[in-house]
C-alpha cells in the first residue's frame, strides 16, 4: 500500500537512528508497505548499516544503490524501485511519529483525489536552529505557491503513484548535491499543483527533524540554499511561460530591495546578499533550465 522512500549520502549513524524509529510504527490500516533505502553513492558503511538492519529485524528495507550525485537522483531511484500505490518521503536526519504511517494512509484514504500530502515538522532537538520546521496546527488546502513554500517541505511529503506519472520525476538539476542546491521539493510540488492535483497540508503527519544545524555560518549558508533554490524554480517555470511567477518574482525581488516596518515596530533592513543571490541564481536559471 505504501512505498517509503529514504535518500542518503554518508550519514550512517544518523540513518540507523532514522530507520530505527520504524520498528515502532503503529501500523494500524497498512496492509502493506516497504522501506527503501537508496545510497547515493556512500562511502563509509551505509550498505553494511542496512544490512545489519535487515537481519536484526522485520522491516520491509530494501537497498538499492544511486551512484549519481544529488537527492533528486536517489528519490528518483527510489520511486523507480516503488511497488506501492502511496510514496511517502522522508530524509535521514528525521525521526517519524510512531502513527506517520497509519496517517498518510488515513490522509489519502479521507481524500481519494488528494495527490500530495505534506505534515508536521518539528525539531528532534531543541538546541537546533528554529529552521527546516513546518509547525501549523490546522488541516489546510493548498492553492498558491506562497501555500506551498510556507507549508509543505520535502522531509516529509507523500504523493501518489498517479500523481508521479502525471507530472514525472524530480528534477535533477535541482536539490542537495545538485547544479542548484534547493529547491527540488518544491518545484515538484508547484507541476503536481499546476497540473490540478489536490495538495494538502496535514497536521496528523508528524516527524522530528535532527538537522543538527546550530552555528550562524550554517544557517546562513542554508538560508542561501534555500534562496538558490527557489530562484531556480522561479526561473524554469518562467521559461517555460508561466507568467504569473514573473510578476511574483519582481515583487519579491523588489521587497528585497524595500526597508519595511514589521507589526511590532521594528525595521526590516533591505536584504542585498539575498537580492543578489535570488537575481544571480533567477538569470543562471533561466539559461540554463528546461
Amino acid at each position: 500500500m505504501i512505498s517509503v522512500v529514504i535518500a542518503t549520502r554518508n550519514r550512517a549513524p544518523q540513518l540507523e537512528k532514522c530507520l530505527r524509529r520504524f520498528q515502532a510504527l503503529d501500523l494500524a490500516g497498512i496492509t502493506a508497505w516497504e522501506l527503501i533505502v537508496v545510497d547515493n553513492g556512500s562511502s563509509d558503511d551505509t550498505a553494511q548499516v542496512v544490512q545489519k538492519l535487515k537481519d536484526e529485524t522485520d522491516l520491509p528495507l530494501q537497498y538499492k544503490l544511486e551512484p549519481t550525485p544529488g537527492v533528486s537522483p536517489a528519490r528518483n531511484a527510489g520511486i523507480r524501485s516503488a511497488k506501492y500505490d502511496i510514496l511517502a518521503f522522508t530524509d535521514d536526519d528525521c525521526m517519524v511519529d510512531p502513527s506517520w504511517l497509519s496517517k498518510i494512509r488515513q490522509a489519502f484514504h479521507e481524500e481519494p483525489e488528494l495527490a500530495l500530502v505534506g505534515g508536521r515538522v518539528e525539531l528532534y532537538d531543541p538546541e537546533d536552529y528554529e529552521i527546516s520546521v513546518r509547525r501549523f496546527d490546522d488541516l489546510y488546502n493548498i492553492n498558491t505557491l506562497d501555500d506551498l513554500f510556507s507549508r509543505l517541505i520535502g522531509c516529509n511529503m507523500a504523493i501518489s503513484a498517479a500523481a508521479i506519472r502525471k507530472v514525472g520525476l524530480f528534477d535533477v538539476s535541482m536539490g542537495a548535491g545538485a547544479a542548484f542546491k534547493a529547491g527540488e521539493d518544491h518545484e515538484y510540488f508547484y507541476r503536481i499543483l499546476k497540473s490540478g492535483g489536490k495538495v494538502v497540508y496535514d497536521p496528523r503527519i508528524r516527524i522530528e527533524h535532527a538537522h543538527g544545524r546550530r552555528a550562524e555560518a550554517e544557517i546562513q549558508k542554508l538560508k542561501s540554499c534555500y534562496v538558490e533554490g527557489r530562484a531556480a524554480l522561479f526561473a524554469k517555470h518562467i521559461r517555460a511561460g508561466d507568467r504569473r511567477l514573473i510578476k511574483q518574482a519582481y515583487w519579491e525581488l523588489r521587497a528585497l530591495l524595500t526597508k519595511r516596518t514589521r507589526d511590532d515596530g521594528s525595521i526590516v533592513a533591505p536584504d542585498y546578499r539575498f537580492f543578489r543571490i535570488y537575481t544571480f541564481h533567477l538569470l543562471r536559471g533561466l539559461l540554463v533550465l528546461r
